[in-house]
């Protein structure tokens, strides 16, 4: 379960925005095994889902840029996956730190 509304919010997210159903799914079926704050971003690490449909090779998930009053520039969302399946979400700031509890944020398209 995905307990961080940000980082929920950054998923959905992502997975409206690739359009892919299987990405879809895993997203709403994932469980976080580990999320690392580094004062200038934060790592989302997922435990495998080895039941879920894998995600086909030529999808990439679109990436997201998240904005907020807090942060210089915005920063960016990437989902990366390994063999069709969610691997980590990486959230980084642009420039300055990244605050640990986001309340205040826009998700739109990363240009």
């Amino acid at each position: 379960m995905i307990e961080q509304q940000p980082d929920k919010d950054i998923l959905d997210y992502i997975a409206a925005q690739t359009g892919d159903a299987a990405l879809t799914q895993q997203i709403q079926q994932a469980e976080v095994s580990r999320r690392d704050y580094t004062r200038t971003g934060l790592f989302v690490y997922f435990e495998p889902n080895a039941g879920a449909a894998a995600v086909a090779q030529g999808v990439r998930p679109v990436s997201a840029r998240l904005d907020a009053p807090e942060l210089m520039d915005g920063a960016g969302c990437d989902l990366f996956l390994r063999d069709g399946r969610l691997h980590y979400l990486e959230v980084y700031a642009r420039g300055g730190f990244l605050p640990e509890n986001l309340q205040d944020y826009r998700l739109g398209p990363d240009n």
